[in-house]
């Protein structure tokens, strides 16, 4: 073998070497910075989406279509609500949250109230597939009742 050669592949056994750890803790600083920006902006979509609803099942000619495409949002939202929480993404020096402790120190009651609003945003989306304001009204009442007893217990309040 060369010494060239040689030299090349000593220069990418150590380049590896320090970039594989270095891109471990950049990746862990990456995903805990990320999971809080995706539950953030996860939740905004969420929010809008209920706006949507809320303004359309209020107006004296409520756009279906719209309801329905908010729906899926939030039926979307309440399925992939599991991901947003994983373990070391809680409370922290340096880090804005909301979300409270007891998230993952009462991981059995938070997965209950996910299930909760999972599964009254499927009641939610399934209505408003099938076009009845009158039963989107209803129904989203009660989603905003699982979003409350999930905010009243694992969410602290704004400042």
């Amino acid at each position: 073998m060369s010494n060239s050669l040689r030299s090349r592949i000593l220069l990418t056994i150590a380049t590896a070497a320090v970039a594989a750890p270095l891109g471990v803790i950049l990746a862990h600083d990456d995903h805990a910075t990320g999971i809080y920006k995706v539950r953030h902006d996860e939740y905004h979509k969420l929010g809008d989406a209920f706006k949507v609803i809320r303004d359309q099942t209020r107006a004296n000619a409520p756009d279906a279509a719209a309801i329905k495409n908010a729906a899926v949002v939030v039926n979307n939202a309440a399925n992939e609500q599991f991901n947003w929480f994983p373990a070391d993404s809680g409370p922290k020096e340096g880090v804005k949250t909301r979300a409270k402790a007891e998230i993952w120190s009462k991981p059995q009651d938070f997965n209950a109230a996910q299930k909760l609003f999972q599964e009254q945003a499927g009641k939610l989306n399934t209505v408003a597939a099938a076009g009845d304001v009158a039963a989107v009204r209803a129904q989203f009442g009660e989603v905003g009742k699982a979003c409350k007893n999930c905010h009243d217990n694992f969410r602290t309040p704004e400042d």
